[in-house]
């Protein structure tokens, strides 16, 4: 079941990115681009030839492999949608997975020795060390705790890392490539081609991955999975459009309020409270 949960994850990945940016765009007056672009993205970029700084070792070659193994990875490790109340989540694998991905595309990116490239490196990299510790205690939140309210407070912390990790507003904005602001982008500009085709398609696995891991959290039958993976993106574009990208000095006040909703489901659970 595992293996069709993957190959499931994979192919509508994109799917999920296209709605997404559909629906933020109609949520802001404009008729944006159809659901099914990403794939049309994927299959032009596939067949362009990736062009590679003179400079450059082999890392930045590898990284973009590297990246789709990691988001496969992490796919194989989100708990499954259907019995997930059995499924335990090994939580630090899940996070070195995470942290891996992260470290390898750094890594490229100031390989590169683009100025704009490292200056998103240190924004991502400061990033993630302020969502790790939410991201671990929520894990394990919704692998220890089986009551409503502390899943319900761990699937919101989850959902706040995920604003970060798949590079959403208000932390960072998918839409822009303006230097001084963006950082996930960032660390892809010196790529093009096939291997930009290979970054992409492992960033839509992982947010997928994200959105797999905050539902499987959130209360309810294995049925209800499917509604809450809806709502999530809804809900998503909804608050990217009702709310402006953060400066950096306060993204993280955002992380701090993810460590306290983990921390507050694991204490409902030590403090013996159901709900």
């Amino acid at each position: 079941m595992t293996a069709v949960q993957v190959a499931i994850l994979i192919v509508l990945a994109p799917l999920l990115q296209g709605s997404m940016h559909s629906l933020r765009a109609r949520l802001s007056g404009r008729p944006g681009p159809p659901v099914l672009q990403p794939y049309r993205q994927l299959r032009k970029l596939a067949s362009k030839e990736a062009v590679v700084a003179s400079n450059a070792s082999a890392l930045v070659s590898a990284a973009p492999g590297i990246a789709i193994g990691v988001s496969l990875t992490l796919a194989l490790l989100v708990p499954p949608l259907i019995h997930r109340d059995a499924a335990v989540v090994d939580v630090v694998a899940l996070a070195l997975t995470i942290a891996l991905g992260r470290f390898m595309l750094v890594l490229a990116s100031l390989d590169t020795r683009s100025s704009f490239a490292g200056m998103a490196a240190s924004r991502e990299m400061l990033f993630a060390g302020l969502t790790e510790a939410p991201l671990i205690l929520a894990l394990a939140a919704t692998t220890l705790v089986h009551d409503t309210l502390s899943r319900i407070l761990a699937a919101a912390a989850i959902v706040l890392v995920m604003l970060s990790e798949t590079a959403r507003i208000p932390v960072d904005n998918q839409e822009t490539h303006y230097e001084l602001t963006m950082v996930h982008e960032g660390l892809l500009l010196e790529y093009s081609g096939w291997q930009l085709a290979m970054l992409q398609a492992a960033a839509y696995v992982r947010q997928a991955s994200f959105f797999v891991l905050a539902a499987t959290a959130l209360p309810g039958p294995p049925i209800a999975v499917a509604a809450w993976l809806a709502f999530l993106a809804v809900l998503i574009p909804v608050v990217e459009r009702c709310y402006g990208k953060m400066r950096f000095f306060e993204v993280p006040q955002l992380f701090a309020s993810a460590t306290l909703l983990a921390v507050a489901g694991l204490g409902l659970r030590i403090l013996g409270v159901a709900f």
